[in-house]
């Protein structure tokens, strides 16, 4: 790998510092837009159902059509970067607005509910595509991709940090007893964060290893783009992996403010949760290189899904006392430690694939096989929030009221069996080959070939 230089700290802090605000976005919408919907806009379980389900299926699929977009499209200021602050601001702005109650009758409301979220799910759903498809052009490196994965991971806790300690008692301060208000000023300061974010990325990522553009008669077309993707078995089993690990979080996360709330009779508890969830994860982060230089990234976050299918039917048989919510923070210290080692491995997953499909094809697909990663969170969380949703009317749920215990074993039903159900399908990681030789192998060959002027390296 020595014909390759090593990122400087500025250039690393660009490429990973906008997940802290995509991650907040996401877990956002994942961990408080369904209670958010139910208890300050007071729409029906049932319709948000439908909403979360409708709105994000259509928005998952212009995913893949965006990122063949980017991929085709080739501007003066850069391929891939000033996608960065062309998404960033609206991104931000319609945050704000999803999370704000407007003065209208019961149907405005509906209907305000539609528009804001359709427009906010869209820039959710194609945000992080930019940032992933820059990376393979801004390094070929195996241990700077780890580096750059295991720095990023770092924005990724901080982003999930502020959502899962902060809202509560951020919403409820800024609110000064209207939480609503305090929701929508609490949204308002944080489109100011990743619009500037994304500014600041737009102008220090630098494009390095960029495909020479092509004729539009010589550009591959959308059918070819398909082929090569989902003829390489290593992009399809990343796929899966992710959308079964999304899904499997994204249920239990849609319904944990209400199992703390009404389970544990403690809705604060999302913020000690939080910091019991966030501590050993980072300490996870912090031995990971070690760890997956040791055993190897497949081996790694093998031991990840594992950890969380053992553990998940705990659940079932807590207590909804003191011993239960001990029982809980042991479960989570243990399985946010086991799923840190392995996290930012799976950051250098997507790339490696990437390269291979350039190796194998010629075709260089960065923005469009990024996009997937997009479609998948966002049809995962669509199907995980409906089916919280659907759940929650089905259990016979109904906010601000003491539960049945019919109620209340659905509940643990929900942040229990259900996770572990959808998150088997996550053992499919075991089949991904590409291992970390190999990965070396195809970055000296793809080196080869821009020497032969099929590539061009920017300096």
């Amino acid at each position: 790998m020595e014909n390759h230089p090593r990122l400087k700290f500025g250039e690393k802090l660009a490429l990973v510092i906008g997940n802290a605000p995509n991650t907040f976005h996401y877990q956002i919408i994942q961990m408080y837009l369904l209670f958010f919907y139910t208890d300050f806009m007071k729409l029906h379980p049932a319709f948000i159902a439908a909403l979360f389900l409708a709105v994000r299926i259509i928005d998952a699929f212009a995913a893949p059509f965006f990122g063949a977009l980017v991929d085709r499209l080739r501007t003066p200021w850069g391929k891939y970067t000033p996608w960065f602050i062309l998404l960033g601001i609206p991104f931000g702005i319609f945050g704000w607005l999803t999370f704000t109650v407007p003065d209208l009758s019961e149907t405005g409301k509906v209907v305000y509910a539609v528009v804001t979220y359709t427009v906010y799910s869209i820039f959710a759903s194609i945000a992080t595509i930019p940032s992933n498809a820059v990376i393979p052009a801004v390094t070929k490196r195996v241990d700077e991709r780890l580096s750059v994965g295991q720095f990023g991971f770092l924005f990724v806790i901080l982003g999930a940090l502020v959502v899962q300690i902060g809202t509560v008692p951020l919403y409820k301060a800024l609110g000064g007893g209207n939480d609503a208000r305090g929701f929508s000023l609490l949204m308002a300061v944080a489109a100011v964060f990743t619009i500037s974010i994304s500014i600041f990325q737009w102008r220090k990522v630098k494009e390095r290893y960029l495909v020479e553009t092509r004729k539009d008669d010589d550009r591959p077309t959308f059918k070819q783009m398909i082929a090569a993707t989902f003829t390489n078995k290593a992009a399809v089993i990343i796929y899966v992996y992710l959308f079964a690990s999304a899904l499997s979080s994204g249920v239990r996360s849609g319904v944990q403010i209400h199992f703390y709330k009404y389970f544990f009779d403690n809705e604060s508890l999302m913020v000690l949760m939080g910091i019991v969830g966030l501590i050993p994860t980072l300490i996870g982060v912090a031995f990971s290189q070690p760890i997956v230089r040791r055993f190897g990234l497949k081996r790694v976050i093998l031991a990840g899904v594992i950890a969380n299918l053992a553990t998940c039917p705990v659940y079932l048989f807590i207590p909804d006392d003191q011993t239960g919510l001990l029982i809980h923070i042991a479960v989570t210290v243990l399985t946010c430690l086991i799923g840190g080692l392995g996290s930012p491995a799976q950051g250098a997953l997507m790339p490696a694939a990437i390269d291979y499909t350039e190796w194998k094809t010629g075709l260089n697909l960065n923005a469009f096989m990024s996009s997937f990663n997009g479609f998948i969170q966002t049809f995962a969380t669509a199907l995980s929030g409906a089916i919280a949703a659907g759940a929650l009317s089905l259990i016979g749920y109904v906010p601000g009221i003491e539960q049945s215990y019919d109620t209340l074993f659905g509940l643990r039903v929900l942040v229990g069996i259900l996770p572990a159900v959808f998150g088997a399908i996550s053992i499919c990681i075991v089949w991904f080959d590409l291992t970390e030789e190999k990965q070396a192998q195809i970055a000296r060959e793809l080196a080869a070939i821009r020497n032969g002027n099929t590539l061009k390296c920017e300096d």
